[in-house]
C-alpha cells in the first residue's frame, strides 16, 4: 500500500477511510473533493512494463498523448490486469500513483497541482497529499500534458 512508499520517502500524508469504490460513478461515497483529486490509470506496454498515469479527477486522459510522452504508438497501450496491480498491493478501485518499484514508470499530468487526494491501494481508503510530492516518490516521474488535445 501507498503508506509503505510514503513513509520510506518522507512524504507527509493524510488517510482517509470511505466505503469502496470500484467505479467512477462510486467517487461520490469518498466524501472527497473530486475536483481536487487524482485519478490514475494502469497500462502495461508490450515489453511487459507498468504504467501509472496521474490526471486531474474531472479530465480524461488523452492517449496519444500518453503514448508520445512514453515514445511508443498509442496501440501499445493496453490496460493492466488486476493480477499485475495486486503485485503492486493495489486493487481495482484503489490504484494510485504512490509505487516505487523501479519496473513501473510513474507519468503524471502537468495540471496536477496544490492537495490532492488520490489511491492508496485500497479501494476504500485515499490519500490526501501535496501533488509536488508525488515525483518524489519516483525519481524517473515523467511531467507531461495527458489531458489536452491529442490529435485524434
Amino acid at each position: 500500500m501507498a503508506v509503505a512508499v510514503l513513509d520510506r520517502v518522507g512524504i507527509s500524508y493524510r488517510l482517509h477511510h470511505h466505503p469502496p469504490v470500484r467505479t467512477e460513478a462510486d467517487l461520490h461515497l469518498t466524501g472527497l473533493d473530486v475536483a481536487t483529486s487524482a485519478k490514475t490509470l494502469a497500462f502495461c506496454l508490450p515489453d511487459d512494463r507498468l504504467v501509472l498515469a496521474a490526471i486531474p479527477g474531472p479530465a480524461r486522459l488523452r492517449y496519444g498523448n500518453l503514448a508520445r510522452l512514453l515514445g511508443i504508438p498509442r496501440s501499445a497501450l493496453r490496460p493492466a490486469a488486476a493480477d499485475r496491480l495486486a503485485a503492486l498491493g493495489m486493487e481495482p478501485g484503489g490504484v494510485g500513483p504512490v509505487c516505487d518499484d523501479p519496473d513501473v514508470q510513474l507519468v503524471l499530468d502537468s495540471r496536477l497541482a496544490g492537495t490532492l487526494f488520490c489511491g492508496s491501494g485500497l479501494p476504500e481508503v485515499s490519500v490526501e497529499l501535496a501533488a509536488a510530492d508525488l515525483a518524489r516518490v519516483s525519481p524517473t516521474a515523467l511531467v507531461g500534458d495527458l489531458c489536452g488535445d491529442d490529435d485524434h
